[in-house]
């Protein structure tokens, strides 16, 4: 068995934000208290990413000590996506595949965003996912839905695509419109310099963790092992194709050994790990997939 994934280079851990609002569109907060909200607690880069309009990170970056992304939230005729990395605001045509034709052809990455938002979790239905190409990963949690019809967790979207043998990624975010969203969920990425390329770089690459509040120092893969060190005792579960748990571990270093720890199920095409630490505190790794 081989195991693919990308956690394969060396560097710190940043923490930051994908997927922010301002005043520039419908959020509470100015663009300057926003970056002060994220400085005051600690993370590290930022994307702005008001509804249709792209707010050039040039303008602030002299003001603040946050790494900032250019990015965008496609929002018109449609169901939402992120664009990180952002040149320019693309059309928002009701053809979504247009929409992530448009932005993958600027070299950047989209983003469905909330999959279970509305009260049916139906903002973006499966099938819809199922159809729609070329994007990077899905918000797997988007914090302002905890105070919104549906779910903000939507790992349940991800193992479908996962089991069907979509290759896309898992993010978090705060969806931030006001101060109550801000530090709900966040995205960390793992780069050898603090530069908005580098940090662009691993996002795309998959170099990332999703979390609520638990940190993960190290995650290795070595001989068929997969091992987490994190900074509190976890409860770390394997999980496989369709969502189903194989294995539970407790501790700050967990090991799952494969394919032994493989027990449920016939077919596995991935597995990744997901960290459950104090109150709602948890974090996901990405897919390790199994060829």
């Amino acid at each position: 068995m081989q195991i693919e994934h990308p956690y394969t280079g060396d560097g710190r851990w940043l923490r930051g934000n994908l997927h922010t609002h301002t005043t520039e569109t419908d959020g509470a907060d100015t663009v300057e208290e926003v970056l002060d909200a994220y400085e005051s607690i600690g993370h590290d880069f930022l994307a702005i990413s008001d509804h249709d309009l792209l707010v050039d990170p040039d303008r602030y970056r002299a003001d603040t000590s946050l790494t900032l992304l250019p990015a965008v939230e496609v929002t018109a005729n449609g169901a939402h996506v992120v664009h990180v990395g952002a040149t320019a605001v693309v059309e928002p045509r009701a053809d979504r595949q247009a929409v992530v034709d448009d932005i993958r052809e600027q070299g950047a990455m989209a983003i469905p965003a909330h999959p279970n938002w509305e009260a049916d979790f139906d903002h973006w239905p499966q099938s819809r996912l199922s159809e729609l190409t070329g994007y990077h990963g899905i918000e797997i949690y988007n914090g302002n839905i905890e105070r919104c019809p549906g779910t903000p967790l939507a790992t349940d979207r991800w193992d479908q695509l996962l089991s069907a043998g979509r290759r896309v990624w898992g993010f978090g975010t705060d969806d931030t419109h006001d101060a109550v969203d801000v530090g709900n969920a966040w995205t960390v990425v793992q780069v050898a310099e603090r530069t908005p390329a580098a940090v662009l770089e691993a996002l795309a690459a998959g170099q990332t963790y999703v979390s609520t509040g638990v940190d993960i120092e190290r995650i290795a893969v070595e001989d068929g092992t997969v091992e987490l060190a994190t900074s509190e005792p976890v409860t770390a579960r394997l999980v496989s194709d369709w969502g189903r748990i194989q294995q539970t571990r407790a501790g700050e270093t967990v090991q799952f050994h494969l394919p032994e720890d493989l027990v449920y199920g016939r077919e596995h095409s991935y597995v990744r790990v997901e960290c459950r630490g104090r109150g709602d505190d948890a974090a996901w790794t990405q897919p390790f997939y199994l060829t």
